[in-house]
C-alpha cells in the first residue's frame, strides 16, 4: 500500500468525474457505443472511476485487478458469444484498462489494445476524454465486427457509462 497513491485517490475523491466527462459526452459515449454495437455482437462498456474505494486501497487492488472486478459486478461476462468488453478508466490513477471477455480476448492481440490505448492516452492528454473512448469503442467494434457479426441479441448489458 502506498501512501502517495492513498494521498492521490484521497484528494480525487471530491472531483466531479463530469469535469473530464459533462453529461453531455456521457450521452455520446453511450450513442457511440449503440452505434458500434451495431456492426458487431460484442457488448461494450464503460465505466469510469474518480478513485478505487478506500478498502482496495488497503488491500492494494491494481487498477488491472479492479477492472476485472467491475467486469464481473456490472455482468459485461454476459454475452452468448462471450465477447463482452470493458472499458475503464480511474482517474486517480489515470489508468485506462480495456478487459475482454474469453471469446473477445481471442480476436484482439496485446499489439492491438496497446495501440488503442495509447490513442486513447493521446487524446486524453490534449483533454479530448470523450473522442478517445469513442476512438477506441470504434477500433473494438472494427476488430470485433469480423469474428462477431451482428445478429439479432438481446442486450443485456446496458449502453450508457457507470461513474462511480
Amino acid at each position: 500500500m502506498s501512501i502517495g497513491r492513498i494521498l492521490k485517490h484521497w484528494m480525487m475523491s471530491p472531483v466531479p468525474v463530469t469535469l473530464a466527462f459533462p453529461q453531455s459526452s456521457l450521452d455520446a459515449v453511450t450513442k457511440c457505443i449503440e452505434e458500434c454495437e451495431q456492426r458487431t455482437s460484442a457488448e461494450f462498456r464503460l465505466i469510469i472511476e474518480r478513485s478505487i474505494p478506500a478498502k482496495g486501497l488497503r488491500e492494494n487492488v491494481t487498477d488491472a485487478q479492479r477492472a476485472k472486478e467491475l467486469f464481473g459486478r456490472y455482468g459485461v461476462w454476459d454475452t452468448e458469444d462471450n465477447n463482452g468488453v470493458l472499458i475503464y478508466l480511474n482517474l486517480s490513477d489515470r489508468a485506462i484498462e480495456i478487459y475482454l471477455d474469453r471469446g473477445a480476448a481471442r480476436e484482439v492481440t496485446q499489439t492491438q489494445l496497446d495501440d488503442i490505448v495509447k490513442q486513447m492516452e493521446i487524446a486524453f492528454a490534449d483533454k479530448k476524454f470523450e473522442e478517445g473512448v469513442c476512438q477506441a469503442f470504434r477500433s473494438l467494434a472494427a476488430i470485433l465486427s469480423k469474428p462477431f457479426p451482428n445478429k439479432p441479441v438481446q442486450d443485456p448489458v446496458p449502453n450508457t457509462p457507470v461513474v462511480l
